[in-house]
């Protein structure tokens, strides 16, 4: 992102989001042929919202009450600005949370009690920041203070200040991360100074913006590129930033609904909830290896020899067992393993719930890891073949894909997802099936770099870490993960330029989502 030459010098102030007074002597404006997205409003999620409470009202864990889950749209991501709602059920557990935090929220002590307006003016002015994330306005003020004057007539202080806690955690300025920003030229918005620290804080750590991160507010010192990048760079190293990338890489690896992820118990009866829960455990825990004690890029995340694994996994892994519930370090057969997508839950995810149903996989690598846009599926879509005690899944398969209606996806899809058949609906390593030897050659084609035969996971994840396409692909996800959105026309140039300028050195993925942060898309926004 590189700030224009021509900088607004109108003197003076204008209204920012919610009103908010931002001073506007130096307004930044983006380079005349810059491509931007548009204006508008982010609900939190629902880890944003348990974390903003938490954060606000100092809690030791984030509330626990229940919230309708966050809709997985798009490219299964869940974090779309689109698809984030607040539907009456939403909005009614919103108020129940509000309502306990409320209770169980420490009210400040006010002395004086026939100053208790002052005190109140006092707490909004230090807990109405908090929670919006920037000051609060004089117009929101005298609302909450009479809100807060209506209440203690009828009751006492320290219950008309909890209603103003209850109230601002309802507020669609708590609710929602606004993004409209100040005038910068003509449609043009500039994000204020506010907007983007909570911008940043989101991004990496999925939290409201820290003391720091305000204080650069504050003093509207997130102006420039300069200036972003240090707070993106200082909130990367912090322990939270953990939490926000295996995040990005879970929705990645199509792992969303892993958790919840059911399979027939008469086929796969070794797959218990308590497995679930390690598969899934191990591969957070590959993934951090991966981004904070290995070089962090998109090579290693496809090539690593190792994952971890405790008792409850060594027989899924075919490892020894390591006697113990806690998940080690385990180095794996290098012609069986290879990296996030020979994980058993990556596998397991894209698989139906009694075999390891090679279209999905395939689906998943052409759309999910190569962004390829697959011809739509006929008007009736045939049936894919029952289970047959008989045939391999490849062999069934194999009969399905022929049929001229399903030829023009299938052509694309099954040959790369035979080449994964060597792991059933579980993600365990097989050599047979149904008593038959198991065929996992695999071949891709209509490629940018990687067209051509190959057997087995670990050569498909060897090309795809080898790809320029697969790399280009993960920082598209990326950037919609970051913006909530797709992108829009002409920012696909920017995804491109830093794909190009990052992968020869591997596409350091923390590198990928601090790089964002330096677009034009990340201060600039536009009403067109």
């Amino acid at each position: 992102m590189t700030p224009g030459p021509g900088m607004s010098t109108a003197p003076g102030s204008t209204m920012g989001p919610g009103g908010t007074t931002t001073p506007t002597t130096a307004v930044p404006t983006p380079p005349a042929a810059a491509a931007l997205g548009p204006v508008g409003l982010r609900r939190l999620t629902t880890t944003e919202y348990r974390n903003s409470v938490q954060a606000v009202l100092a809690l030791a864990a984030p509330p626990s009450g229940t919230l309708a889950a966050d809709a997985i749209g798009k490219n299964g991501f869940d974090n779309f600005g689109s698809a984030l709602n607040v539907d009456g059920t939403l909005a009614g557990q919103y108020a129940v949370i509000a309502a306990d935090a409320a209770k169980a929220f420490s009210v400040p002590t006010c002395d004086a009690p026939k100053a208790a307006a002052d005190c109140a003016a006092s707490f909004l002015q230090d807990f109405g920041k908090r929670a919006f994330r920037r000051p609060l306005t004089t117009e929101e003020i005298q609302q909450y203070q009479k809100l807060f004057s209506d209440a203690l007539a009828i009751t006492n202080y320290e219950r008309a200040t909890r209603q103003l806690v209850e109230t601002l955690l309802q507020s669609p300025k708590f609710l929602y991360r606004f993004e409209l920003g100040q005038s910068a030229n003509g449609a043009t918005r500039t994000l204020t100074s506010y907007e983007v620290a909570s911008e940043l804080s989101y991004l990496f750590t999925s939290n409201p913006p820290d003391p720091m991160l305000i204080a650069s507010a504050d003093a509207n010192g997130l102006q420039s590129a300069a200036q972003i990048e240090t707070e993106a760079r200082r909130l990367l190293k912090l322990p939270i930033a953990k939490d926000s990338f295996r995040h990005l890489l879970r929705i990645y690896g199509g792992l969303l609904r892993f958790d919840g992820l059911a399979k027939d118990a008469t086929v796969y009866p070794e797959y218990t909830p308590e497995l679930r829960a390690a598969m899934s455990d191990s591969t957070d825990q590959f993934i951090d290896s991966v981004l904070w004690e290995g070089p962090g890029d998109f090579n290693t995340l496809f090539t690593a020899p190792y994952s971890y694994v405790n008792s409850a996994l060594s027989g899924l892994y075919g490892v020894a067992d390591p006697g113990q519930p806690t998940l080690v370090k385990t180095m794996l057969n290098p012609l069986e393993r290879s990296g996030l997508l020979t994980e058993p839950s990556v596998l397991a995810s894209h698989s139906k719930p009694f075999e390891s149903f090679p279209i999905a996989r395939g689906k998943f690598v052409r759309v999910g890891l190569l962004c390829e846009a697959l011809p739509a599926p006929p008007a009736i879509v045939p049936k894919p073949p029952a289970p047959d005690a008989t045939l391999t899944t490849r062999e069934r398969f194999a009969r399905h894909s022929s049929d001229p209606a399903c030829a023009g996806c299938h052509q694309l899809i099954d040959p790369v997802g035979f080449g994964l058949e060597n792991y059933d609906g579980i993600g365990k390593y097989r050599t047979t099936e149904n008593n038959k030897p198991v065929d996992s050659s695999g071949n891709i084609t209509g490629t940018l770099d990687i067209n051509g035969p190959y057997t087995g996971g670990v050569q498909l994840s060897a090309k795809l870490a080898a790809s320029a396409e697969a790399k280009q692909c993960l920082t598209s996800k990326a950037f919609q993960w970051a913006f909530g959105r797709d992108a829009s026309t002409g920012e696909d140039l920017s995804v491109t330029g830093i794909s190009t300028k990052l992968s020869p050195a591997g596409l350091d993925i923390r590198e990928v989502v601090v790089a964002m942060t330096q677009t034009d898309a990340f201060l600039f926004r536009t009403f067109e």
